[in-house]
């Protein structure tokens, strides 16, 4: 009999992806390789134009176009024109009468005046008005039914996630239960043990049905909202534009609701305009008539007339109708004042619930490393502890699993969001970016409840490390704190940079008040300040006691890190060649010094060098940050992998970007702009972030991002 242990070894990993993958597609596999997996971006192009409500919005818009341009033709001069025959008898004398009998006919054209125009422009501009509105209408259900579309996606996504994590626990059932049996059997396991390990697996089992459900449903209802079946939709993590989560980002005035009071305002205004001939009502025509009489003589004639009607208290009726004009008028702003407050309210509720969502990932990815920790540890105790240790390991599984599930309930919560805000945002609403291809971030996961070997620090999310910044005009923050409202979402860690001047200031009481309070508003912000220092001439020997002095001065100050940035670049060329003996006992010095914890910032081939990680590990310092200076993910993930290989454990090591504008396009992603370069850091994340000892990315710099444009 095959025996627990043996289970936890024999699938290969590369085996148990490929066979939970057939598990999760089901019975609709062979539908998914027949086509392509229909992405996100294709399912809002089709919700746009099939959604029900969107073809509903676009029947508006003709009936409404067609109406207009009937009223439009109909307005302005009219052509009119009659026949007629006559039979009459004339008295010509008392006694004597003449018989006879005409045909008559007359043609002219009519041109309204006053009044009677006003009349009829109104009516156009009331039926051109309905157009606009129509129009915002069938935009507001596109909107509406896009964003429909993508909450279903999420809802698809995180579903298929829940199922593929059950599934990976379900895989060991049966071997499970059979060795609890046996040790029940034995006598080294409870029975009343034996009955509730043995429950966890039917209490995945219901989750994974119903899971099934809810994929299902969000599978229907995509079909319904893009008007065709969905053989498979891609499950790709999504990668929402930051920028369009930051404060600020709401383009309230240009909302589909706002347009359309302000379209009310105008138009109210336009028949106030109207109402100032209200009841008057003229015209003037020419026409011209022919008559003959049968057997007689043709006769003609040419009539220009001018006629008008004004009601005997036509002051009163225009007075009303002004009156009711700047009533409406008065109506149509208290309701886009209204629209306004009610868009500013939401998009302040939504960026709150957003950002809460947001800093709750942290929590639940530091339990889920916890869990795998646990998990890894049990495995590793396994045979030490008899029956005992067979409980331990499949509780901390489950344990494992529960973590995993918090994970994808709180990326779906945060997703649902994010989704509110990019609601309010202008070009937020239609716009997607598509993720690059990524590494499966659940693989190690998946493999360890599976029966694989838990890894030693596992990542839910990729990119959990956070976006850092270096700010190197640090007393700007210092005196404008606002600025973090204006970081995107993941930014977790600054770098501040200070002048000397401004650095004793820091020392002193009222500098480190002010410090403290920036801090406090930084911590709130799950954000991390670190002290950053730069001057490549404190590597060499007679410079080193300036550095030391500074870090002594400092010592009294609460940061998080002291973070210095040496290049050997920026020596003069005789004093490059002895810089990497002289850089570590510097940093072995600021080591003995200072009371943070101590990060280098230096160029990514420093550390191609055999042996120079280790040196500045075992010198004190726990971060080295690469500058790795390629505007291309691919590219700097290559470059960077080796690095991380190579480093000694406990050494993080993060890869510095640039977004400067003095850069060439081939360093710098300046010319980008915002929300390009961060997707690209976010996909160079998402490809380093399975790798152990990743920090995450460091931008340089926060001044030049705040410049870069959207």
């Amino acid at each position: 009999m095959q025996t627990f242990p043996d289970m936890f070894q024999r699938s290969p990993r590369h085996t148990l992806i490929a066979l939970l993958a057939c598990i999760c597609a089901g019975p609709q596999g062979a539908a998914a390789h027949a086509s392509p997996p229909v992405s996100l971006t294709q399912l809002e192009d089709r919700a746009r134009a099939f959604a029900p409500s969107a073809r509903l919005a676009q029947a508006d818009v003709t009936v409404a176009e067609q109406r207009s341009a009937a009223l439009q033709a109909g307005s302005g001069a009219q052509l009119f024109g009659g026949a007629g025959v006559d039979n009459a008898r004339e008295a010509v004398t008392d006694t004597l009468s003449r018989d006879y009998q005409r045909t008559q006919m007359h043609l002219g054209v009519r041109w309204p005046l006053l009044g009677t125009r006003a009349a009829q422009q109104r009516t156009v501009d009331d039926a051109q008005h309905a157009v606009e509105q129509s129009r915002l209408r069938r935009l507001q259900m596109e909107n509406e039914a896009v964003l429909a579309v993508r909450r279903a996606y999420v809802r698809h996504l995180r579903s298929v996630e829940r199922i593929r994590l059950a599934d990976a626990f379900l895989r060991v059932r049966a071997e499970a239960q059979e060795q609890l049996a046996s040790r029940h059997a034995a006598g080294v396991l409870l029975e009343a043990d034996r009955l509730d390990l043995g429950g966890l697996f039917n209490i995945v089992q219901a989750t994974h049905d119903s899971q099934s459900a809810a994929r299902d449903l969000a599978r229907a209802e995509i079909e319904r909202l893009t008007g065709q079946p969905a053989a498979a939709v891609q499950t790709q993590e999504p990668a929402w534009p930051q920028t369009c989560l930051a404060p600020g980002a709401a383009a309230l005035d240009r909302s589909p609701a706002v347009t359309l009071a302000q379209q009310e305002v105008d138009a109210a205004l336009q028949r106030q305009q109207h109402a100032r001939l209200e009841g008057v009502q003229a015209s003037v025509s020419l026409a011209q008539s022919f008559s003959r009489d049968i057997g007689g003589p043709t006769g003609h004639s040419t009539r220009v007339g001018v006629d008008f009607s004004l009601p005997l208290q036509w002051r009163s009726q225009r007075d009303a109708a002004l009156a009711q004009a700047q009533g409406e008028i008065d109506r149509a702003q208290a309701l886009l004042a209204l629209r306004r407050s009610e868009l500013e309210a939401a998009a302040q509720q939504a960026l709150a619930a957003y950002r809460l969502r947001d800093k709750e990932m942290a929590g639940h990815q530091h339990r889920q490393q916890a869990a795998a920790e646990a998990l890894r540890i049990a495995q590793l105790r396994l045979n030490a502890f008899d029956g005992d240790g067979y409980s331990k390991l499949l509780t901390t599984r489950y344990a494992l699993y529960q973590a995993a599930v918090q994970v994808v309930d709180g990326a779906e919560r945060r997703d649902l969001a994010a989704l509110d805000v990019l609601a309010l945002g202008d070009g937020c609403t239609l716009a997607w970016h598509d993720a690059p291809a990524a590494p499966d971030p659940w693989a190690a996961t998946v493999a360890a409840l599976a029966g694989g070997t838990a890894p030693a620090s596992a990542k839910a999310v990729p990119g959990e490390t956070g976006l850092g910044w270096y700010v190197w005009q640090g007393q700007a923050l210092l005196d404008q704190p606002a600025q973090l409202d204006e970081l995107p979402p993941r930014s977790r860690r600054l770098l501040l940079s200070f002048t000397a001047a401004q650095l004793q200031a820091l020392a002193r009481p009222d500098g480190r008040a002010r410090w403290m309070a920036l801090r406090a508003q930084a911590q709130a912000r799950q954000l991390t300040l670190e002290l950053l220092l730069g001057e490549p001439t404190w590597v060499l020997p007679h410079e080193r006691a300036r550095l030391l002095a500074l870090v002594e001065s400092l010592r009294d100050l609460p940061a998080d890190a002291l973070h210095l940035d040496l290049e050997r670049s920026q020596l003069p060329a005789a004093q490059q060649r002895d810089w990497s003996r002289h850089l570590i006992d510097t940093l072995q010095a600021v080591r003995a010094a200072a009371p943070w914890p101590l990060a280098l910032t230096t160029h990514y081939r420093e550390l191609q060098q055999p042996g120079f990680a280790a040196r500045v590990h075992a010198a004190g310092v726990g971060e080295v940050v690469a500058m790795l200076y390629v505007n291309n993910p691919e590219r700097t993930a290559t470059l960077a992998r080796p690095l991380l290989s190579a480093a000694p454990a406990g050494l993080r090591i993060a890869v510095a970007q640039s977004i400067e504008s003095a850069l060439p396009a081939q360093e710098s992603s300046f010319a980008l702009g915002k929300a390009r370069s961060l997707q690209r850091w976010d996909a160079l994340a998402h490809q380093l972030a399975g790798l152990p000892g990743f920090g995450g990315v460091v931008v340089q710099s926060w001044e030049d991002y705040r410049e870069a444009r959207p």
